[in-house]
């Protein structure tokens, strides 16, 4: 384990909670130094419990497997890092020593080169004339032949030419925070979209912190009809919206599912204690059950009349769970946006007949210098669209962009029927 790797851990928990993980943290690499590696072990193991697929706790973890004398394990988790993240630098650390003479080692060096080729598949559209919007979604509406972006940056929607990229403000009234996904009704009658307060986004004050709203927006009129909230501190990162026009939630603050119940935003799941960080949303054909990613632990799936019983499901050995944003699923498939490991991935999963397993996996894009973290995708007519680039690695501490570190929004699309 490197010193250069002995980092103070950052957690996405309550402070209580974090002080708690960084003293366990702080009682393992002492452990580590003192070379009481049996203790080393045991308290790593306790880290990857709570906080699983954190790369400092997953990769120490390996650590601890490699000078304990447990190879298969140590090799085990090294192969899950890397699939994560193939820039792991573990060749040089001397932890890893006895692991270089087993033909796995080689077999995790050849890894790493394959997670690195690049596959280009998608084509890109068009892009759009606001370099500065930060799209997070894409839309299109058929009963319109309006195309629709929302925009974290400019708290707004814009509608824009899918030929020239030219954009024109959809909606844009005062008071809207960063804008994350958009959904129509069945009708396409409404558009219900997702919003919360962000430091990127212009105009962001500490007052605003931890807000978050439900618009229900009038298509014909542009017209916001409903603003809806719940208390608490929220990200309401992505919607679904029935056939029987109900409306469900995921929140990347709280790991909890919403539904409007009444003209209200009630708590329909409550995973606290199983999610780490809620994203994308999607129902499956019949609507009877909800698909869901979680940056940390994958993909659940719940059964819409039954969320109780809900499922994580197993990933095939050649893929990763982590670093899922955007989510679809289509035709006893999910779409998944891998935006949370390196390099980035755009891979679609292939479900059984039953929808509760997953038998393959096909990447559609990886390690393409164009994708900076795509995250929301819409899929239509064999196709799915996506912006493949934001500008989240771009903003300077006080949260100005800076200009020279992302290209304009671009736009891309892939026939998912070839």
């Amino acid at each position: 384990m490197k010193k250069a790797l002995l980092l103070t851990l950052i957690f996405s928990y309550s402070l209580s909670n974090a002080q708690g993980l960084q003293e366990l943290f702080t009682q393992s690499t002492d452990a580590y130094k003192k070379k009481d590696f049996g203790s080393f072990l045991t308290l790593t193991q306790k880290l990857d419990n709570i906080r699983p697929s954190h790369p400092r706790i997953t990769y120490n973890l390996a650590s601890a497997y490699a000078l304990n004398g447990q190879k298969e394990k140590a090799f085990e988790v090294l192969e899950k890092l890397i699939r994560t993240n193939n820039q792991t630098a573990f060749e040089s650390d001397s932890d890893f020593v006895s692991l270089q003479s087993a033909p796995a080692y080689g077999k995790l060096l050849l890894l790493k080169k394959e997670l690195g080729l690049e596959v280009k598949n998608s084509k890109l559209i068009v892009s759009l004339n606001i370099k500065d919007l930060h799209p997070e979604s894409v839309l299109f509406l058929k009963k319109s032949n309006t195309w629709l972006a929302s925009s974290i940056r400019k708290r707004k929607i814009v509608s824009f030419d899918p030929k020239t990229g030219k954009c024109t403000d959809w909606l844009a009234e005062v008071g809207i925070l960063s804008v994350f996904a958009l959904k129509p009704d069945q009708d396409e009658r409404y558009l219900w979209v997702a919003t919360a307060a962000m430091p990127e986004m212009e105009g962001f004050s500490k007052e605003l912190e931890g807000q978050a709203e439900i618009l229900k927006v009038d298509i014909s009129t542009h017209k916001i009809v409903e603003r809806l909230k719940t208390r608490g501190s929220h990200v309401f990162g992505d919607l679904i919206v029935s056939k029987k026009g109900e409306v469900f939630i995921s929140d990347s603050d709280q790991p909890v599912i919403y539904k409007i119940t009444g003209g209200t935003v009630q708590p329909w799941l409550d995973l606290s204690g199983e999610a780490f960080n809620l994203q994308g949303l999607s129902f499956d054909a019949a609507e009877k059950n909800i698909y869901i990613s979680d940056y940390l632990k994958g993909i659940l799936k719940i059964p819409a009349d039954h969320p109780e019983s809900g499922k994580w499901m197993d990933f095939p050995s050649d893929a990763t769970k982590k670093g899922i944003d955007g989510l679809i699923h289509y035709k006893n498939s999910l779409i998944a946006i891998h935006n949370g490991v390196q390099p980035i991935r755009i891979v679609r999963y292939f479900l059984d007949d039953k929808g509760e397993r997953i038998v393959r996996a096909e990447v559609i894009d990886n390690n393409r210098k164009e994708l900076d973290e795509p995250a929301l995708a819409f899929a239509m007519n064999d196709m799915l669209y996506y912006f493949g680039n934001s500008p989240w690695k771009a903003y300077n501490k006080d949260f100005s962009l800076d200009n020279n570190k992302y290209e304009a929004p671009m736009l891309f699309s892939y026939l998912l029927s070839r």
